[in-house]
């Protein structure tokens, strides 16, 4: 009988980390979901296997290299290995450039960059020894253009942009792919007041060519198509998944 594949997502709490969890257990993965809220974890986790796969929580702290370090080890000593990981968890701090102090800035960078970075290195050695996996980072719009009062968050999304090629490269002769998958805007908690808001919602859709956000289900079915064979051929790039925001400019 085959292994069952096993994928990592972080800030599976909610919105679209939690409904990536759900697309990549109805796509018979095995999940581990890692955030800091245990309650909402085990919500996502107890979804999850009514959807089809085993699952599994650890609770950590995205601002924590040895926590992702740990929670690509309790992967492993849970399901087996690891095939897939999705660096999803991110922080949007908002506040004018001159507002936000170095060590904001700092804590963020390492939220968005640093610690997707430490994920894909601590699971890498799982996914050699298996023939391979892949490594989805979750990207933005804002790694290619400019967000008000978002500074940190633009850094750290146009770093993610180069983190997934320079892996992509290194890392294609083991047969990981990775890849960015890239929203615009989302139906989220971050984004509910602004939606809430006629005015800036109205603002918000005349950027969009379709007029409308997405649903966190359709950022999770994407990734959970790159994260398998169907894209085997795919790695190195940055999917922007935005009705047409970028293009748009």
């Amino acid at each position: 009988m085959a292994t069952q594949r096993v994928a990592l997502v972080t800030g599976a709490s909610r919105n679209i980390g939690r409904a990536i969890a759900l697309a990549l257990a109805r796509s018979g993965y095995a999940v581990a979901c890692f955030g800091r809220d245990a309650a909402a974890l085990e919500e996502t986790a107890a979804l999850a296997r009514e959807a089809g796969g085993p699952s599994s929580v650890f609770v950590g702290d995205a601002k924590s290299n040895r926590s992702m370090e740990e929670f690509a080890r309790h992967a492993i000593a849970v399901h087996g290995g690891i095939d897939v990981v999705v660096n999803n968890a991110g922080v949007l701090r908002q506040g004018r450039p001159e507002d936000v102090t170095a060590e904001a800035f700092a804590e963020d960078i390492q939220v968005d960059l640093v610690s997707p970075f430490a994920l894909a290195r601590a699971a890498y050695a799982s996914m050699k020894s298996r023939g391979g996996g892949a490594v989805v980072n979750i990207g933005s719009v804002a790694g290619a253009m400019a967000l008000p009062a978002a500074v940190a968050y633009c850094a750290a999304k146009a770093g993610i942009d180069g983190l997934t090629r320079a892996l992509a490269y290194d890392w294609a002769r083991d047969n990981i792919r990775v890849v960015c998958v890239a929203p615009g805007y989302v139906r989220s908690d971050i984004t509910k007041d602004a939606l809430a808001d006629t005015r800036i919602r109205d603002r918000i859709l005349q950027r969009i060519p379709m007029r409308r956000v997405a649903e966190p289900e359709e950022i999770a079915d994407f990734v959970a198509f790159m994260a398998s064979d169907r894209a085997r051929f795919c790695t190195g790039e940055t999917y922007y998944v935005d009705g047409g925001q970028r293009m748009a400019l």
